[in-house]
């Protein structure tokens, strides 16, 4: 595969989004959801090559997250509907007792909790992508903790690619979490997910990204955290995959020099934060996680 453009290959939460008012019976749109497939759908509508690898199944619902892909011209080559599941994410968007415009999530299976419905990809489906592929993505991305994205993590970073790791949590698996933080070079995490920074520290040449939503984001790398403060935005209608855009627009702008990240100064990663954040503010003025695609 010969392309003049970046390259993005991911592997985590890929999900069919349904944004519906509160209150209301006819949801606003389908999409593509999750972390991952946020990622590899906002890098595609900024120039990029992006291959999501996923495990779904038959059903309309994978349908409709396959003719999203395609319709934003996103690779599906890696996208399996054989075995999986189409995990599915109801966005329930409404005004709160403040006036402030916020919502929530919710399963389709829900099980008295938070449920997805998901299926990690096996290790037979990781070595099938692996013996396929002609070409090395520039950026590896994962949001999940799993053997066979563990096995594309590794091979991809012993191949040259950036790899950037996005946890939902530190969950249960502690060693093969740690693993996986190992062979990244980015790991991007929410202080709502993951609160205590120090267990980071040890760690060198390797840049760490804590989002504190309205309250900016600290970050580390070889020296001491550092804090940078937020960009505000006055018109905020939705800030569901904020987090996204601003994974997105980082990995973008850190590309943009085609130096990758060994070759970054510290003043060019701080630089790309922040126009990251920026790019992650101006995300919430649209309705739906990724509403500014369609502005």
């Amino acid at each position: 595969m010969k392309s003049d453009n970046n390259i993005c290959m991911g592997a985590g939460l890929i999900s069919l989004d349904v944004l519906i008012w509160d209150g209301q019976k006819v949801p606003v749109s389908y999409y593509v959801g999750g972390t991952c497939g946020n990622v590899m759908m906002i890098l595609s509508y900024m120039g990029w090559e992006a291959y999501p690898i996923a495990r779904l199944d038959g059903t309309k619902d994978a349908k409709r997250v396959l003719d999203d892909m395609k319709r934003h011209n996103v690779h599906t080559d890696f996208v399996s509907t054989q075995d999986g599941k189409t995990p599915v994410i109801v966005q329930r968007n409404f005004i709160n007792k403040d006036g402030i415009p916020t919502h929530k999530f919710e399963s389709r299976n829900n099980m008295g909790r938070f449920y997805l419905d998901f299926k990690s990809l096996t290790l037979k489906q990781a070595n099938e992508v692996i013996e396929k592929m002609d070409f090395v993505p520039n950026v590896f991305f994962f949001d999940r903790v799993s053997p066979a994205i563990l096995r594309l993590a590794e091979t991809f970073k012993e191949k040259g690619s950036v790899i950037f790791f996005e946890p939902s949590s530190r969950g249960g698996d502690v060693k093969r979490f740690n693993l996986c933080v190992e062979v990244a070079d980015i790991i991007k995490f929410s202080d709502q997910r993951i609160k205590d920074i120090k267990q980071f520290e040890g760690y060198k040449d390797k840049l760490f990204i804590q989002t504190q939503g309205a309250k900016g984001l600290n970050y580390h790398v070889n020296s001491d955290w550092k804090h940078l403060e937020p960009v505000a935005n006055d018109k905020v209608v939705d800030t569901a995959g904020a987090g996204d855009w601003t994974a997105a627009a980082f990995i973008n702008e850190l590309f943009k020099s085609r130096k990758g990240l060994i070759d970054l100064k510290e003043a060019d990663i701080e630089k790309a934060l922040n126009e990251a954040q920026k790019i992650g503010a101006q995300s919430c003025s649209y309705e739906g996680a990724r509403g500014m695609m369609q502005k």
